[in-house]
């Protein structure tokens, strides 16, 4: 048999001829078609994450509202616990002239109560001593009529 050999030209001829755009191809259309998915998917979680995000933006701004409105009710009750505070204050020292009061009634009241039963018990003596008065006379009377 003899040699049948290929010159390297015509094999290097051949591979950049066919074998070459047939691997570009093949791998082409295999990278290609995971690229064409890989960035489908990343568009779709880098939509996702836009989503989400907005979302986010949204709570924030609602909650950062809604602690506004919050505060402004805090301050409103503390104002309000202030003047709670300051009307307390007043009614217990109200509370306490009234004390002071009502213990000088009580102690007027215990001199009035005192001076009236002395005023019973001298009222008392002048009916005994108009009573032995009207005794007298009639006894002088009786004597008068013994006598008599």
């Amino acid at each position: 048999m003899s040699d049948p050999s290929i010159p390297l030209s015509a094999l290097a001829r051949f591979h950049r001829e066919v074998i070459v755009p047939d691997v570009e191809r093949i791998v082409g259309a295999a990278v290609g078609g995971s690229e064409r998915r890989l960035r489908d998917e990343m568009h779709t979680l880098h939509d996702a994450v836009l989503t989400k995000l907005d979302r986010l933006e949204f709570e924030y701004q609602a909650i950062k509202a809604g602690l506004v409105r919050v505060e402004a009710r805090l301050e409103a009750m503390e104002r309000q616990l202030g003047a709670l505070e300051s009307d307390h204050q007043g009614l217990v020292a109200s509370v306490h002239r009234l004390d002071e009061r009502l213990s000088r009634v009580e102690k007027r009241l215990d001199e009035l109560v005192a001076a009236r039963l002395e005023y019973a018990s001298r009222a008392e003596i002048q009916d005994l001593r108009a009573r032995v008065d009207a005794l007298q006379a009639r006894i002088e009377a009786l004597e008068r009529r013994v006598e008599g």
